[in-house]
Parts: structure tokens; sequence; C-alpha cells
């Protein structure tokens, strides 16, 4: 591929891997129990798929206990995607356990970096409030500007604790009433919503399946660049996604589509490395 045409690969793949990561820790993270002391540990791996073809890998761990939780996300790309971009993305968060179990975040941290692009963002919110206290975001290794006015910074949470929501609500299974939840990344904030679609059966890993599908909507208010929703073809400036969970008790996190895009994007469970008995394939 021509040197000239790596940066547009390079900016395609930044724009979606954000964006697919939001449905993923939704799609992951709402496998977690209703109950926060009595979560176990997930380590999750997934390929993310670009016009069918895997273009990364990207797993994820998160813990939980009574004093408090972290969650960690690594995205790299493989084959020939890696031999061109060489992209690498990681994310962090981590919080309290209040005695209500209710989560509430204390920092939150997401940095990418390819062969020609580097940026980072680091945020400190106030537990008891939601309030950002200390953000900071760099672009090259500079020191950048947010463009999140200081209003919009108040009362939110980080996209890794407003997904963990998202599991009582599925499993309280009330269909077409939505959860909502005030996302601030570092750079962007949105709104997520998700809304519990009703059962189905799907093929996921070469598998038919009873599934249950969870709709999910970002809008955006804030922070987005018009570059970030160039592969985006809705008229307004959000994103659909469409979640598959296993239709039993596990509500087990399968499968993720970005829809609105003008090349098919998504992510698909590979393997459960969370059991003692090691990594298992999602098919099994």
């Amino acid at each position: 591929m021509p040197e000239e045409r790596l940066l547009p690969v390079s900016n395609r793949l930044a724009r979606l891997t954000w964006l697919l990561i939001s449905g993923l820790l939704a799609l992951a993270l709402a496998a977690s129990p209703a109950r926060a002391a009595d979560q176990a540990p997930l380590d999750l791996r997934y390929g993310v798929y670009w016009a069918g073809l895997q273009i990364a890998t990207l797993k994820l761990k998160h813990e939980i206990a009574p004093a408090g939780y972290s969650a960690k996300l690594v995205v790299e790309t493989v084959g020939l995607t890696e031999r061109l971009v060489r992209y690498r993305a990681r994310t962090l968060a981590a919080g309290e356990v209040a005695p209500d179990r209710s989560l509430l975040p204390t920092s939150f941290s997401s940095e990418y970096q390819t062969r020609k692009k580097a940026r980072r963002s680091v945020v400190t919110f106030d537990p008891a409030s939601g309030d950002v206290v200390d953000l900071a975001i760099s672009k090259r290794g500079e020191p950048d500007r947010s463009k999140v006015p200081e209003e919009l910074r108040k009362g939110v949470i980080d996209p890794l604790s407003a997904f963990l929501g998202i599991r009582e609500h599925v499993a309280a299974m009330r269909p077409g009433v939505p959860y909502r939840a005030p996302v601030f990344d570092g750079r962007r904030r949105y709104d997520l919503e998700a809304r519990v679609v009703g059962h189905d059966r799907a093929t996921v890993a070469g598998r038919e399946q009873p599934v249950l599908r969870v709709a999910l909507i970002a809008t955006f208010l804030a922070g987005a660049d018009p570059d970030d929703l160039d592969e985006i073809t809705s008229d307004a400036e959000r994103v659909r996604f469409e979640l598959l969970l296993s239709d039993d008790e596990r509500l087990r996190p399968l499968q993720m589509r970005m829809l609105d895009s003008l090349l098919p994007a998504t992510i698909e469970l590979l393997q459960d490395c969370s059991g003692e008995a090691g990594c298992q394939l999602a098919a099994n």
C-alpha cells in the first residue's frame, strides 16, 4: 500500500477502535453480575473485524471487589494492518464500590499510538459527585486542550463504569425502557443509551444459538471532531450499536456490531479465559 494511504488507514482504525471500544465495554461488562461483591474476574479475548477481515485483537480484564474495581482493555492490530499501521491502544479505569454496591469512578486513562500518531487522556473524578477534578490530555507527546466545556464535565462517569449499569438493566428485562448514562472519556462527552430489544437466534463464532439483543446509541454532545464521524452514514451525531448476549443466566457477551457505518465493523468473542479451566473457545 502506498505510503500516502497509511495515514487514512490509521485514522479510520483509530476512529473505529474508540467507537467499537465503547460498544465492546458495554458488551463485555454487561456480563457482570448485579451484585458487585459476587462478581468473578473477567478475562475475555475478542476479534475486531472490518469489512469482513480481522484487523485487530482486543483483550479485556475486569475485576471487582467490595473495596474497589479495575478494568483494563488492550487493542493490537494483526496481519496486514499490523504491518502497515501498528496500532496499539490501552484503556484503564478504577474506582470505589459504595455501600449500596454502586460504582464510583476515581480515574480513567486512554491512550493509543500508531507509527505516526499518539494520543493520551487521563481523567480524575470526584467519586462523590462525578465531577472531573483533573484532566490531562496530550497529542504526539505535547499538551493538548479539551474541546469539552467545563459545565459538561460535571456529574459524569467514564465509559467502563457507565457500561456496568447495563447489566442490571438487562437483568431486569424491561423491553423498550432505556438505560442512560452521561459519559466523558477525556476527549468526548456523549450520552449512552441502552435498550433491551428482545429474544432471538443468531450465528456467532460459527454456531447458531439463542441470543438477547440489546440496542446501544451514543449521542455526541461535545468534543467529537468532524472526522470522528466521517465513517458514519447517519444524519445525526450519534452512533448505533447492536449487542448480542447469550440468552441464559450468564448473559455471556457474544458479539457487537457498529451500525450506520460505510464499512461493516464487528467485534466477536473468540475466547473466554475467565474460569479456572483456562481459555475456552466462544463456540463451546
